[in-house]
Formats: structure tokens, sequence, C-alpha cells
């Protein structure tokens, strides 16, 4: 009995820290990593890839934002040639394991291991230039607004800031 009242507690306490959706505040850039690609979130569109996140960014002309999408476009190309490169040598020196020469096979398992790790760090940094650009965005453009609401009998001001 104890046991059963412990894991439900425990489920009913990690259900509370579950988030099931991810908030767009409107009027602001929301960035929502995806494994490929990578989504923008802005003034009700979506905008998917680098073509559409040039667009958004270089209208701004603001150096810091630029910077930062060129950072993150580096990273993310390094981050696929050396992920597809590890695979590769990953791939050829499995096959190599059953020929005569198992100690290439190791070293290129040992390799393609590594250059796997070393594109999904590069990729997780850009997204996170991504994500510092999308911010500088939103400092940027973050405006304040008046709003004024009208009903039957009451009028309302609304100011955001």
């Amino acid at each position: 009995m104890t046991k059963q009242f412990f894991f439900v507690l425990i489920s009913i306490l990690m259900v509370q820290f579950v988030v099931a959706q991810q908030a767009l505040p409107k009027g602001e850039m929301s960035f929502t990593a995806m494994t490929k690609p990578n989504n923008i979130v802005f003034n009700d569109s979506i905008y998917k890839g680098s073509n559409q996140f040039k667009q958004l960014f270089y209208r701004t002309g603001n150096p810091e934002i630029i910077q930062s999408f060129q950072k993150h476009q580096s990273n993310k190309i390094t981050g696929q040639v050396l992920s597809f490169s590890g695979a590769i040598a990953l791939l050829i020196g499995i096959n190599n394991l059953s020929g005569s020469n198992k100690g290439m096979g190791w070293t290129l398992i040992g390799s393609g291991f590594v250059a796997s790790l070393a594109g999904g760090y590069f990729t997780l940094v850009g997204q996170n230039h991504l994500l510092s650009a999308v911010d500088l965005f939103n400092n940027q453009y973050k405006k304040s607004t008046v709003s004024l609401g009208l009903g039957k009998q009451s009028a309302g001001l609304v100011y955001k800031f």
C-alpha cells in the first residue's frame, strides 16, 4: 500500500512540472526548436529555414541580430557536415571490423562517434545563436501600446509596456 501511494505521489508531482505547449506572446517573435527545420513564429506567421529567417533579420539593419544569425548559419552547417561525416566514418568502421583490418575499423568507429558528438554540439550552439537573435529582435522591437475598449456602459484604457 505504501509503495503504491509513494508511486502515485511522485507521479502527480512530476506531472505538475510538465508543459505541453509553448506560450507564444503576442507581438513578440518566438523560437521553437525543432530537429529540422527550426521555426520562428512572428505576427501569426511561421518562418522556416534560413531564407525566411534572413528576410526577418536583415530587414532590421541591426548588426548584432545579423551577426547572431550568421553565427547560427555557420554553426548549423558545421554541425551538419560533422554529423554526416561521423555517420559515414562509423559505418565504414563497422564494415572494416568484419575484415582483416580491425585496428582501422575501431579507429574509424571512434572518430565517427567523436565527429557525431561534435556535430551535435555545433548544432546546439547554432540554435543558441538563433535564440539570441530572436531575443535581440524582441528587445529592439518591443513597443508599448495603448488600447481603448468601449462597452455599453463602460470604457477601459489598457497600457501595455
